[in-house]
């Protein structure tokens, strides 16, 4: 765009600096104003046809500048899928642990849910309790497994783990069979 805002501006100085120098020289040649005339058409002819061949190269310019990032993009392109898609973010899923027989107020349980409230990555963690089992919820951007595996062993070793899913745990208190 600016190769052409630039061809048309040099174009309109060339015209207005012929006509300027063509009425100078009409001025100071009266006698002989039928081949000024016809010099001064030359002359026009001649600007008119290099600011056409201007206006040309400025679009062949821009063309081809057009096609060099299109093609550049598409090399960038062509060499990102050489290499794979690259690292790619599992969405965050609710990881759900259930665990009974269990009191309330029991110091594991206590213990269990401020480890969890501290893992890096869980947020948002909720703990409910109805007749005599827990169920803590909380937003993991990994699997339940992994959770798990970032507690302290001191912390898991009163729970029996009894089932493991993708986004659920089931774990029992104590020795309760």
């Amino acid at each position: 765009m600016k190769i052409l805002r630039n061809t048309g501006l040099i174009a309109l100085l060339l015209c207005s600096n012929y006509y300027l120098s063509a009425q100078v020289a009409r001025q100071e040649n009266s006698p002989g104003e039928g081949q000024a005339n016809q010099n001064t058409i030359k002359e026009v002819e001649q600007i008119n046809q290099a600011s056409e061949e201007i206006s040309a190269t400025a679009s062949n310019t821009t063309d081809a500048v057009k096609s060099t990032v299109s093609n550049s993009r598409e090399a960038l392109n062509e060499i990102k899928s050489l290499f794979g898609p690259g690292k790619t973010k599992r969405a965050k899923g609710t990881v759900t642990i259930g665990i009974a027989p269990i009191t309330y107020d029991d110091p594991d349980l206590n213990a269990l849910y401020e480890h969890i409230i501290g893992v890096k990555g869980a947020k948002s963690p909720n703990k409910n309790f109805s007749n005599g089992s827990v169920t803590i919820t909380v937003e993991y951007k990994d699997k339940a497994d992994a959770l798990w595996q970032s507690l302290p062993t001191g912390v898991r070793s009163p729970f029996k783990m009894v089932q493991m899913s993708d986004d659920q745990i089931v774990v029992q208190h104590g020795d309760t069979p």
